[in-house]
Formats: C-alpha cells, structure tokens, sequence
C-alpha cells in the first residue's frame, strides 16, 4: 500500500486522536493560562456571557469548529500527497497515473472549499451570538444601578465607553475567534506536517556534521527565534494601540458634541475655536499613529524578509539528493509544501502579533469598564426610610468629592400637598440637594431621609430628555402608557396642542423641540404619571411668566396630593410655594 493509501485511510481514526489530544491540551492550556492576567482578564470576560445552558451549546459548536478545522489540516496534508504523486507520474511519463493523481487533487480541492464555507458559516454564527450576549452584558451592566451616571461622576471614569460597549465588543470577538482558529491550527500543522517533513528529509550536513533529518530541525529553531525577535519589536505596540483606541474615541466624542450643541456654537461664532480643538485632539492622533507606523513597519519588514527569505532552503537543502537520484521531483514539490505549510503555521503568532497587541488593549478596555461597574460605592450615604406619602429631612449633610461639606443642617418637613422652594446662589449646592433626594449624589452624604418610593418621585431638569423615537415615545418616556387617555388634554393643558397631530412622527426631538418646549413635554409627563413628589430644578427657566404660572397652576389643580420641590431664582415662583429653604448663607465655590 502507497504512502497516500495509508494517509487516507487512516484520516478518520487520526481526526479522532487529534480532537481529544486537543481537548487535553486545551485544558491544561486553560488552566496554566487562568493564572496570567490576560487569562483573568479574558475568563472574566468569558464568565459573564456564558449561562449553564448556553455553555453546552458553545461547546458543542467550538467542538464542530475544531473538527472542521482538523479535516482542513487533514486535506492540506492528503494534498501534498496527492500532488507529489502527481509530480512522480509526470517525471515517469505515466499518463492513466497522472489523470488519477489529478482527479483526487481536484476532489481534495472541492472538499476543502465546502469544508471552508461551512467552518466559515460557524465562525461567523458563533460571533453573532456572542456578539449579542456580550452587549447584552455590557448595556446591562452599564445601565445597572445607574452606573451610566456614577461612572460620568467619577473622576477617574473608563473612557468612551459608547466606543467599549459597541467597537471594542465587536473587535474583541472578531479577534478571539481568528485568533483561537489560528493558534489550533498552527499547533496542530506544525506537528502533522513536522512528521511529514521528518519523512521526506535526509540528512543535513552543516560544517563537516552531519544532522539526520536537518530541514525540520532547521525550520523550528529559525522560526522561533524570529518570533522572539517579532515579539520584541512589537511589544510597544500594545501601549500605542491601547492609545490608539482612547484617542480615536475622544476625537469622536469631540465631533458629537459639536453636533449635539451646533445652535450654541454658530451663534457664539465658535467654529474657530471648535476647529483648533478638534485639530489638536487630532493631532494627537497622527502623533499616535506614526509611533504604530514605525513600530509596524519595522515588525512587518522584519518578518516580510523572513518569511521570503526562506522559501528557497527546502528547494536548495533537497537538490543535492535530486541530483543523486535519491528522491524525485515529486518529493522535492512535497518537501517545498510541507516546508511552506510548518513555516507558516509555526509563524502564526508572530504574524499575527501585530493584531494581537491591538486585541489586547480591547480586552483592558473591555475589562477595565466591567470592573468599573462592580466597584462598591463606598460614599457616606443617608439613612433612608420610605414611607407612604410624605418628605421629611433631618440633619441632611453634603460633601464634595474632596470630603469637604457642601451642605449642613439640611432640615425639611413636608406632607402631602405641600411646596417647597429652594433659593440661593448658584454653585451652592441646590441641584446637588435634589440628587440626594433622588439618591443620585455620589461623593456622600449625611443624616436621615424618609420619601416616597423612587418610582413615585418625578424629576424635571431644565433641558428635560427625550427618547429616540415618535414624539409620543418621547413624551411618554420612560414608561407611561402610549395610549393613555388623557395624553391630548394634558398637551392642551401645557400649551403643546398644537403638536398632537404630530404624536406618531418619528424625528430627533431632542434638537426638533425648542427648550421652552420640551420644558413642557417634562410637565406633560408630570400631569400623566401623577408622581408623589416632583422635583423642578429650573424647570420652567425657558418660559415666559404667563406660561410658568399656567403651569404651575395645573400642577396644583391636577395634582393636590403631590409634594413639589422647585430650584428657581425668579420670584414669581414665591407664590405657588408654601416654604422656602434659603441656601445662600452656605460657602459657594
């Protein structure tokens, strides 16, 4: 029997050897690996978006992957066979074997395209799903105990996280994947064709020693030494690329606030200002990028020279035998493949380093943002009781994010139906008031606080916020019916009439209404949810006199039990209130 009759024959019982001789590797692997920071950093990942159920489900299609990629270094290996016979029967002048060596070319050729699709198919529905776990974990975790507001509080808060949870999350997948495919097919090429190569070499003879089996020695110990040297030249790279990244996404974040605020920018004249903004933040990011433009060049060159330079040793390593009458041409076609096929494999990682330094600053970031949103918030915080009805301070204390107090001796006692305004200074603390009331104030506070539920206090800031979507979605945000019945009176109530033929319109409400206008859609939204204690910081600073009374007069009338609290510095506001609480005589920035 031929040596490719025995090759293939013996294909099923190897694909099944080398599937387990993985899983064992792979094990160990992993468990050597959990010890590293990288292995924490990608098992915590990996932790989170897997479920007991989903975790069998990946299994079983990583273990489809990993056959179909066996199958691929098995028809690779068939192929060098095949075509080496092919190479024999021409120097042989043997025709009916050369069509036959031909024919099984091609049908190696046809498996492996279908092989591919499928394996490719697999890839691209495993990122898919995970695709979809991990930014349910992310959006999750980032909109979780209102993290999304603490972390833009924080001094130290992970940055462009919009450019984590959607970027970073798909890269970082993307990456895994070819990443994972490549280390599992370059560990298991390099064996099987090591052996191959191990069976077509002869013996080297290198300064009057002769080494048996010399090429395979020859291309392990030069591939790995150039991965040393790769690893070396690109090491830098990880610190630019996780640059990279942060840089990008400030210039992003840079350009969306030019567009979020273009009415306060044109009638500043600001563009020119803008514009040296942006070209300095820009900058910084062509500074960036001709550090990884060196760096990549010289990791590139170094292993474009490699990589060609090596291509004609196993040619000229195997002539002198040709010439000898030793081998034939067929094996010398055999031996330039199988050289090829364990040079690459072995020169996995080191072509692959330069995306992998990129992958690695992905997953810091990825990981620094997932810790961040575990992080205990360990701030003084208020006794709170909750109670049916009223709104009660006692002793309330603020601090800066310094621990310096803010506000002291904070002391409130309202019952149902009961108004409060609050005035003082700007800078003194009031809005900050409010946010503890809301339990939103993240650098501490003091005393005892008995209110209502959260889900019956309504907060009406001065630029009120409005959901993507219909204007109906928008007003009806974040959870009042979209069919309520009294959604058109409370409009003409607020004086938004005339937009009611316009609930079902989807546009960029946010910028479409004018502030006076949203500060309305805000009351609507009060008059419907019926809250227990509505919070007004400035609520009413967009409207004319007339309009802020019409208003307040609704809330009275169409709200009696409700407890108002209001930040305003127009004293038109005295009469709709029933207490005041001064703040002015507290130390202001």
């Amino acid at each position: 029997m031929q040596k490719w009759q025995i090759e293939l024959y013996s294909t099923p019982s190897w694909l099944l050897q080398t599937l387990l001789m993985v899983a064992a590797a792979s094990a160990v692997i992993l468990f050597l690996a959990r010890e590293t920071r990288f292995g924490r950093e990608f098992a915590y990942i990996l932790r989170l978006c897997l479920t007991p159920k989903s975790a069998v489900k990946v299994l079983l299609a990583i273990t489809a992957m990993i056959v179909l990629l066996l199958t691929e270094v098995r028809l690779n290996v068939l192929s060098t066979f095949m075509s080496k016979g092919l190479y024999d029967s021409m120097q042989d002048l043997n025709a009916s074997a050369f069509w036959m060596f031909a024919a099984m070319n091609a049908g190696v050729v046809l498996v492996r395209a279908f092989n591919n699709v499928v394996n490719d198919f697999l890839d691209q529905g495993l990122a898919i799903k995970w695709s979809e776990r991990l930014n349910e974990v992310l959006t999750t975790r980032w909109l979780a105990d209102k993290n999304y507001y603490r972390l833009q509080m924080r001094r130290h808060a992970p940055d462009n996280i919009d450019q984590r949870i959607q970027q970073d999350a798909q890269d970082f997948i993307a990456s895994t994947i070819e990443f994972v495919r490549g280390m599992v097919n370059s560990v298991v090429t390099s064996l099987e064709f090591a052996v191959v190569l191990w069976g077509l070499a002869g013996i080297l003879t290198v300064f009057g020693f002769d080494i048996p089996h010399g090429i395979v020695w020859f291309v392990y110990m030069f591939v790995i030494l150039a991965t040393f040297i790769a690893m070396w030249i690109g090491n830098p790279l990880i610190r630019y690329n996780y640059e990279n990244e942060k840089l990008n996404g400030d210039y992003r974040y840079s350009l969306i606030r030019v567009r979020d605020h273009a009415e306060s920018v044109a009638f500043y004249s600001g563009e020119q200002h803008e514009h040296d903004q942006l070209a300095d933040r820009f900058k910084a990011i062509i500074r960036n990028r001709w550090r990884i433009a060196r760096q990549s060049v010289c990791l590139s060159g170094f292993n474009d020279m490699f990589t060609n330079g090596i291509k004609l040793f196993p040619i000229i390593l195997q002539a002198p035998r040709l010439f000898a009458g030793q081998i034939k041409i067929g094996d010398i076609q055999q031996t330039v493949q199988a050289f090829s096929r364990l040079q690459n494999a072995l020169s996995f990682f080191r072509m692959f380093y330069n995306k992998f330094t990129a992958y690695r600053a992905r997953l810091e970031r990825l990981y620094g943002f997932l810790l961040s949103t575990e992080e205990q918030h360990s701030a003084q915080q208020p006794d709170i009781i909750q109670v049916s009805d009223d709104l009660s301070l006692e002793n309330v204390a603020l601090f800066r994010h310094n621990g310096e107090i803010l506000l002291s001796g904070i002391n409130v006692n309202l019952k149902s139906g009961d108004s409060l305004l609050i005035r003082g200074p700007s800078g003194c603390g009031k809005t900050s008031l409010l946010r503890a009331l809301a339990g939103l104030w993240p650098f501490g506070s003091s005393g005892k606080v008995s209110r209502p539920p959260h889900q019956d206090i309504l907060f009406l800031p001065q630029r009120p916020y409005t959901a993507q979507g219909s204007l109906r979605d928008a007003i009806c945000y974040p959870d009042i019916d979209k069919q309520h019945p009294e959604l058109a009176e409370a409009m003409n109530t607020c004086r938004l009439g005339y937009l009611i033929d316009k609930l079902d319109k989807t546009d960029d409400w946010q910028h479409k209404l004018s502030p006076g206008e949203l500060q309305r859609v805000a009351f609507v939204r009060a008059l419907l949810s019926q809250p227990k204690v509505i919070l007004l910081d400035e609520a009413t600073a967009a409207l004319d006199e007339p309009t802020e009374a019409l208003l307040y007069r609704a809330l009275k009338r169409e709200l009696p039990q409700s407890i108002i609290i209001s930040i305003g510095h127009r004293s038109t506001l005295n009469e709709f209130h029933d207490f005041s609480l001064d703040v002015g005589n507290t130390a202001c920035d």
